[in-house]
């Protein structure tokens, strides 16, 4: 290999790997190249790349772009894993796919300046991934909006439930008050229609006073024959 070869290479690994903070580094020895083709596009379905790469050019790359510390892990035949969400995701992913794909090794992975191994990786893939997170926060967030309408609410239906109550025993009351008010009306016509039913009270009878100087007229009874 040239050394204008070698150092387009090393320019490519610098533009790929510059702003890369999370990374795994895998052993791919052993797989297929129809395994191969299947882990890729797994692992492009999940916004993840691979790359298999030469230690001894990835080196002076890593040298130039700060992942310095991931150095250590660039031994024997190596892929490196990257994006996604982070390095959460990236473990997560390779852990699951180790499972069934037994050639895959994991060697270790880089986060925020810090290598990691093999079990911290495992210990990350047993974490909440983002959107999990993200979901966690979400119905939190909604349970306790809830719980605070509730608590909002009740007061206010309290409220509603005595105004009906209220309006309740204002309607009885009013009702009450229009049977006592047609009670009344219907007892006062009774009274006026036994009134004309007894009758009024007899004339009383008159008797003319016999005019001054003169003895009252008496009827003289018929003489017996």
């Amino acid at each position: 290999m040239s050394r204008t070869v070698k150092e387009l290479i090393v320019q490519d690994y610098e533009k790929r790997f510059r702003d890369v903070s999370d990374l795994a580094v895998v052993s791919l020895r052993g797989i297929g190249v129809g395994r191969m083709t299947v882990l890729r596009r797994s692992l492009r379905a999940k916004g993840l790349r691979a790359m298999v790469v030469k230690n001894r050019l990835c080196r002076r790359a890593f040298g130039s772009v700060g992942l310095e510390a991931a150095v250590e892990l660039l031994r024997g035949p190596s892929a490196l894993v990257w994006g996604g969400e982070g390095i959460v995701q990236i473990a997560k992913t390779l852990v699951e796919e180790a499972r069934t794909l037994t050639e895959l090794v994991v060697r270790g992975g880089y986060s925020a300046g810090q290598v990691l191994s093999l079990e911290d990786l495992d210990g990350l893939a047993k974490l909440p991934s983002r959107e999990e997170l993200i979901g966690q926060v979400v119905g939190r967030a909604i349970g306790q909006a809830a719980r605070v309408v509730a608590l909002a609410m009740s007061p206010a239906r309290r409220v509603a439930a005595q105004a009906r109550e209220i309006e309740k025993r204002a309607q009885g009351a009013e009702a009450k008050a229009e049977q006592l008010a047609e009670a009344k009306t219907e007892g006062g016509k009774a009274g006026e229609e036994t009134n004309q039913a007894g009758g009024t009270e007899p004339h009383a009878s008159v008797t003319k006073a016999p005019a001054e100087g003169k003895e009252p007229e008496t009827q003289q009874e018929p003489d017996k024959a």
